[in-house]
């Protein structure tokens, strides 16, 4: 047993968070930096430029600078802080420009970063080119270089190992796909379909068994079908017509029907299964019976500078053109042109530039489209990609005052929880060292299960001032509905309803189950019943990584709907309490003054709400009388929590593995501060995560706070949760202790928040 900090375990599940994932797949792409990196030096190489200047931009994940130091702070960090002030707006400090590549410089000076060739036609015109022109010479080029290369492809295509089509499509180039000839395209894909030849067979047979499968069910369905009419038949005639007493009529139509739907709904379920595997080996099949790629339009004039330099890069890896590659150029090109031509494009007149006349016919002047083709790829198009690639490569901190609050918060919070250093950031390579005994802690409820026990307030005063079972039961049913409703819109089990409050429990598979155990109906006098359909087998729980947030939502909308009913209920509190009503005042309408304090509480409802894992802190079974049920320490934590009481309104308290999991899985969380500027918020949040804090989780109207203390020893309630602040403590591999040695949970109050 050792001693930590709880500000150390909520750091930890706040740095694994999914709200932390996100923030960097949203701010920090390594993958595409990596390929920005590569790219930028294969195009510095290509105009012949020193890849020195990228020597900043190496051996990271990413490049996120914090600007508004002094220049002297980013020694060797030049560029990329000359790239910031260029892409942020700022004005360039004085002396920084002369610290960098004066060539990279000059590219990014003559950048206009548009994304679309048909946004160069001026620079297209200066080499006697249009856009529709350089496309056809750009496929030209692309025939060449990948008719030429598709033998090695060809040869080494099994070592690709494809599952499945759109799979190869991820591994070819798929410049291959583009550029091809009709004959050549052909040979590849009859090559990846051979290659997926076993595959296939596999499963066509596996769909051959599912349809058998699924045949004999639906006999069976048949053979289910007479069995019932058979057995209504006999009790028509063996019971109903001898006048046999009704409850014996009702007890085996009822047992009739219950075997019928425990064995139509397990069939169901298994064809249900059934379908979707058949579905998915469908889609494949189909992958393979549509296989032709639906090529983009390379001659699209708003064809992507990014897919043209890519593309170009391609053809650059493998050097000049050969012979051959020469010769097929020459052939495609005069198709391109000839295409040209018999459509009478607006393009023809620019293509004279490149015609001589012979003797006999027309000829093109290849080697000076070549050049021409060349010369805009190195003047134009690579130093507009570098350009582009260079200011993705750059995060900038802080955000620019003219961006939404969101924003920054998420810019802070990624700063707070995945970065460090000052001036040039970098993602944090692992977490702080954190102990092994608070990762095992925390990491156990990542996915848990979630009890919700909720307790109506003022119940017990209800009955003794109504005097009325009828009445008292009338008002209770109409305010459990309101709660049901609830509990359904967020997947829980509704397992009892208690009259004075309920138990619900929430994880993976709490709505199906449900779902599956129990069928609902209304009888004609609109009373509601259940009645439950299990077998005896379907008990497990799976822990969910939304179980924690479910219950946080319903608690919520359990909160709000009791006093929507207050609202809407206390002209009928007169009525149902005449003997309480006659000591009240009016006060703007509403009767409410002199009540007691048991009234005023009335329908206000207490929330506990606690998580843990299956078989170890919770088991779903069935009962001594047959029916299904919990067991476990959990059950009673939650009930307890659902006893804490504060006047007049409604409370929901939480224990801190309902917490982790909440964390763990949450897309946004906020941290209580009211800092705005972004410096001064991450030096706030930073000081308030070095102590216990609560969290707000404003898309969903809810805050958590701090509550208290829950010792698990002490035997009297009263007792057992006391309102108290704590920083340190210890622990062991399942349980946390105070300074004193026992045994305790901490505790957290949720809040609707407008």
């Amino acid at each position: 047993m050792n001693k930590y900090f709880v500000c150390d375990i909520q750091n930890y599940i706040e740095e694994n968070s999914q709200y932390c994932v996100l923030l960097k797949e949203r701010f920090i792409n390594e993958e595409k930096y990596g390929h920005n990196l590569s790219a930028i030096k294969q195009g510095l190489a290509c105009l012949g430029i020193s890849d020195e200047s990228t020597k900043a931009f190496e051996d990271r994940r990413s490049f996120i600078i914090w600007l508004g130091r002094r220049l002297t702070e980013y020694k060797g960090y030049e560029l990329p802080m000359y790239i910031g002030h260029k892409k942020m707006g700022m004005p360039i400090p004085d002396g920084l420009v002369e610290k960098c590549p004066p060539k990279i410089v000059t590219l990014i000076e003559k950048g206009k970063r548009h994304e679309h060739l048909h946004k160069y036609n001026k620079e297209l015109k200066e080499v006697s080119f249009t856009p529709e022109i350089f496309l056809c010479v750009h496929k030209s080029f692309m025939c060449a270089r990948t008719e030429s290369l598709l033998p090695n492809l060809l040869s080494d295509i099994e070592r690709l190992t494809f599952t499945d089509v759109d799979n190869a499509f991820e591994k070819i180039p798929k410049v291959y796909f583009n550029y091809l000839s009709q004959g050549s395209l052909a040979k590849l894909i009859k090559k990846i379909t051979a290659m997926l030849h076993e595959l296939r067979n596999k499963m066509e047979q596996e769909l051959k068994d599912i349809d058998l499968y699924s045949l004999r069910l639906k006999e069976q369905f048949s053979e289910l079908y007479h069995e019932v009419e058979k057995g209504l038949n006999s009790i028509v005639k063996n019971e109903v017509e001898r006048g046999v007493d009704i409850n014996i009529i009702t007890q085996k139509t009822s047992s009739l029907f219950s075997r019928l739907g425990r064995l139509f709904l397990g069939n169901i379920y298994h064809l249900k299964d059934y379908e979707k595997r058949r579905k998915e080996i469908r889609q494949f099949m189909q992958q393979e019976k549509d296989f032709r790629y639906k090529e983009e339009d390379t001659a699209d004039a708003g064809k992507k500078i990014d897919d043209i330099y890519n593309e170009y890069m391609f053809f650059e890896k493998f050097g000049p053109l050969n012979k051959e590659e020469d010769r097929i150029l020459s052939k495609t090109l005069t198709q391109e042109f000839e295409q040209l031509h018999r459509k009478k494009s607006s393009s023809v007149a620019l293509l004279k530039t490149f015609e001589t006349k012979g003797l006999l016919s027309v000829e093109l002047d290849f080697n000076s489209i070549k050049d021409a083709y060349h010369l805009f790829m190195r003047d134009v198009i690579i130093p507009q990609y570098l350009c582009h690639a260079l200011f993705e490569m750059v995060s900038c901190f802080p955000p620019g005052n003219d961006q939404p609050l969101r924003l920054v918060t998420d810019m802070a919070n990624l700063k707070l929880l995945s970065l460090d250093g000052k001036n040039i950031l970098k993602v944090r390579e692992k977490n702080h060292d954190y102990s092994k005994s608070i990762m095992r802690f925390c990491e156990k409820y990542r996915k848990c299960i979630t009890i919700l026990v909720y307790d109506i307030r003022g119940s017990s005063y209800m009955g003794i001032k109504l005097h009325n079972a009828a009445k008292e039961q009338r008002i209770k049913y109409k305010f459990a509905k309101e709660m049901v409703d609830i509990v359904k819109k967020y997947g829980g089990f509704l397992l009892k309803d208690t009259g004075d409050g309920g138990l619900v429990w929430f994880a993976e598979n709490s709505s199906s189950l449900y779902n599956y155990l129990y069928t609902e109906s209304v009888t004609g006098r609109g009373v509601k019943l259940r009645s439950s359909i299990f077998s005896g087998a379907e008990f497990d729980l799976i822990p969910g990584c939304d179980a924690a947030k479910r219950a946080f939502l319903c608690a919520r909308d359990m909160i709000q709907r009791a006093e929507e009913f207050i609202r809407a209920n206390f002209m009928h509190y007169r009525e149902w309490f005449a003997e309480v009503a006659e000591r009240t005042l009016e006060l703007d309408g509403i009767t409410y003054a002199l009540l007691p304090p048991e009234f005023k509480s009335l329908f206000r409802i207490g929330i506990g709400i606690a998580s843990g894992l299956p078989n170890k802190d919770v088991v779903f079974s069935a009962n001594s009388y047959g029916d299904p049920d919990l067991v476990g320490t959990i059950i009673a934590d939650a009930h307890l929590y659902s006893m804490v009481h504060q006047p007049g309104r409604s409370m929901v308290i939480a224990d801190l593995p309902t917490l982790i999991n909440m964390i763990f899985n949450i897309e946004n969380f906020e941290y209580l501060t009211t800092e705005k500027d972004f410096e001064q918020y991450i030096n706030g949040v930073d000081e308030l995560r070095q102590g216990p804090r609560g969290y707000a989780f404003t898309d969903h109207k809810i805050s958590v706070v701090p509550k208290g203390i829950h010792y698990l020893g002490e035997l009297h309630k009263s007792k057992a949760i006391v309102d108290a602040k704590i920083s340190e403590i210890w622990l062991d591999e399942d349980y946390f202790y105070d300074q004193h040695k026992k045994k305790i949970k901490l505790l957290y109050e949720i809040t609707p928040i407008s």
